[in-house]
């Protein structure tokens, strides 16, 4: 049985053994301090000298960042979605339509609000990324198509 038990540790050095010169000043840690801290904890060893700080991870324990690929279907999800007021924009110009250009502007708004608060959420960020850079994108394409239409001929 102790065969059994020194064959799953072999790879792991001992503290006892580990005596050289190049190891004096280090100090070798326990396996009881290599378990998660809490934030009081860290607060403490902070102060005693020698203890090197890790980098605290950006993310929440139990979220990763989304990958490459994912942010770029959210930020083209969030361009879509923020092209929606433009569509109804040149639909309004049918006769008899002038409500829906009253209702693309007030999108244009909701999407501006929209845009904001996705910004806020780490999750939705890049969609509130694809939300914000349709705005300026749909104001400039409207313009230019607001004269092409105003400079047709009526006939």
């Amino acid at each position: 049985m102790e065969e059994d038990e020194t064959e799953g540790h072999e790879n792991q050095p001992e503290p006892e053994m580990r005596s050289g010169p190049e190891d004096e000043g280090k100090e070798e840690l326990p396996e009881s301090e290599m378990q998660p801290v809490s934030p009081a904890e860290v607060e403490q060893d902070q102060s005693v000298p020698g203890i090197q700080q890790q980098a605290a991870p950006t993310s929440s324990p139990g979220q990763t960042p989304p990958a490459g690929k994912q942010r770029r279907w959210q930020f083209l999800t969030g361009l879509g979605i923020g092209f929606i007021p433009l569509v109804l924009f040149f639909i309004g110009f049918v006769p008899h339509a002038l409500d829906l250009l009253t209702i693309a502007l007030a999108l244009l708004l909701a999407v501006l609000i929209a845009s904001l608060i996705c910004i806020a959420i780490p999750r939705a960020r890049y969609i509130g990324y694809g939300l914000l850079t349709s705005i300026p994108i749909s104001l400039v394409v409207g313009s230019i198509g607001c004269m092409v239409i105003f400079s047709l001929p009526h006939g």
